[in-house]
């Protein structure tokens, strides 16, 4: 799940914004938990408890501007800083920031998709190289999400699919894993299968074919949610 803050002096902006968020990310299929922050001193504690993933910051707000926001978040941190503002000559002043987008007040329904889509493109390039728990009966391991290709349960026992390696055993449930992945451009294709989208070669009626050729069930009941899924994958990397 991608973890956004939006943080607007104006409460009506800040209800505007969610609204159009989470109805862009409901048509993507992609999970997102939004928290409103009416003062920049809030957004800024409750970051430090538990960083965001991207934060859309209203520029000209009261006691902590929004740019004095995104210096104290520059520190390091991966939070994707998005600026919204009625202000469209402060573009250029904003880049010292390092803001991923800017986006203006007034074309927020135009200019919304686009950045949403370059956010998502983002995070799941930086999920490439992820690092994900996995018990085994020897003990934890720990894979690049990136390289699984797909899981597989059989009984109470996981598959793990290595893209060039041997497969892995593993122990936990299909349907957690699923809840955990799902933002992570992994999708459900069977009762049986969590199938990585970035080694989807084609979707067919009945089964879906892996780069490697692979073939793997596609349930009926899933293939309008995978095929939709995909496409939204294809136009975040592409």
């Amino acid at each position: 799940m991608i973890r956004a803050a939006i943080c607007d002096d104006e409460k009506a902006m800040l209800e505007n914004l969610q609204k159009h968020i989470t109805t862009e990310y409901k048509k993507q299929d992609i999970e997102i938990g939004i928290e409103q922050f009416i003062s920049g001193g809030e957004l800024l504690n409750a970051h430090k408890e538990n960083a965001f993933d991207v934060v859309f910051l209203d520029i000209d707000m009261p006691e902590i501007s929004g740019f004095d926001i995104a210096e104290s978040m520059n520190g390091g941190e991966n939070t994707l800083i998005v600026f919204v503002t009625t202000h469209d000559e402060l573009v250029y002043s904003s880049l010292k920031f390092r803001p991923f987008r800017f986006i203006r007040k007034a074309y927020l329904e135009s200019e919304l998709p686009e950045t949403l889509a370059a956010v998502n493109a983002e995070i799941s390039k930086r999920n490439a190289g992820r690092k994900f728990p996995m018990r085994t009966k020897t003990g934890e391991v720990f894979l690049d999400l990136g390289s699984i290709e797909y899981i597989e349960i059989y009984g109470h026992t996981l598959r793990v699919s290595i893209f060039g390696g041997e497969p892995i055993e593993c122990y936990g449930s299909l349907g957690a894993l699923e809840e955990q992945l799902s933002a992570l451009d992994f999708v459900r294709v069977h009762k049986s299968y969590l199938v990585n989208l970035k080694y989807i070669f084609s979707i067919e009626r009945t089964q879906i074919v892996l780069d490697d050729k692979t073939v793997i069930p596609l349930s009926r009941y899933k293939s309008a949610e995978v095929k939709a899924k995909f496409k939204n994958y294809l136009r975040s990397v592409l």
